[in-house]
């Protein structure tokens, strides 16, 4: 069994020691959950990108005998595909021309949830009608307040996704690491502490969820 993980750059590592534009790092919470649990680890996150991002690499290497680290991130950023090549359009890129329109133009909060609550839909749907067991949580607790911008047909998404997703206390990676005081670099990634405490916090639930792949596989052959 592996552990594959998908995200942004808190999954890829971004602004920790091991880690460069290439190179994944082995100190994030993901990497050191897998390292917890004996697990080969793979990583398909990819720093600054999008909801749009993640899901498609998750859809693009659903396997056997692999369990799923989902991390989704903040749910303003827009993936689109331009000569075969991913980009994507960042409020903090605002001064590019293809992002100055986006923003201007075509953002909105309504629409900024029901993508990204479809999109964790999608992702619920392929995984589990496939008997992949994962672990999914997620960047921006914008998605599933009710209080704005929330129509029947969102809070349906929120109602069917919220129970799979997983937090601290309602807390983020980050809004957490903060809580604790841990050291974060200026581009707000948590640091190595920060990442060694939650995976702490997370790997009995792995745990837990790969002890009853294990008893399924032992009921298939009684």
């Amino acid at each position: 069994m592996k552990l594959c993980s998908f995200g942004d750059s808190f999954v890829f590592g971004t602004d920790l020691n091991d880690c460069d534009d290439s190179n994944y790092s082995n100190y994030t919470w993901p990497a050191l959950i897998a390292n917890n649990l004996n697990l080969n680890y793979e990583c398909y996150a990819k720093a600054g990108c999008g909801n749009r991002y993640i899901l498609n690499q998750l859809l693009d290497h659903i396997e056997f005998d692999c369990f799923y680290v989902i991390q989704w991130t903040w749910i303003d950023r827009y993936d689109y595909n331009h000569n075969n090549s991913w980009q994507t359009v960042r409020p903090s890129l605002d001064n590019r021309k293809t992002d100055e329109f986006y923003y201007k133009n075509f953002h909105s909060e309504l629409h900024d949830k029901q993508v990204t609550l479809g999109l964790i839909y999608q992702a619920v749907c392929a995984l589990e009608s496939n008997n992949c067991k994962y672990f999914m949580t997620y960047m921006d607790a914008l998605m599933l307040d009710k209080k704005w911008h929330c129509p029947p047909g969102v809070q349906f998404l929120q109602d069917s996704i919220s129970p799979k997703l997983s937090s601290v206390n309602n807390q983020t990676f980050l809004s957490w690491a903060r809580s604790k005081n841990y050291s974060i670099s200026k581009s707000w990634h948590p640091l190595e502490e920060a990442h060694m405490n939650f995976s702490n916090i997370w790997t009995p639930k792995v745990r837990t969820l790969l002890n009853s792949v294990a008893k399924e596989e032992s009921n298939a052959f009684e």
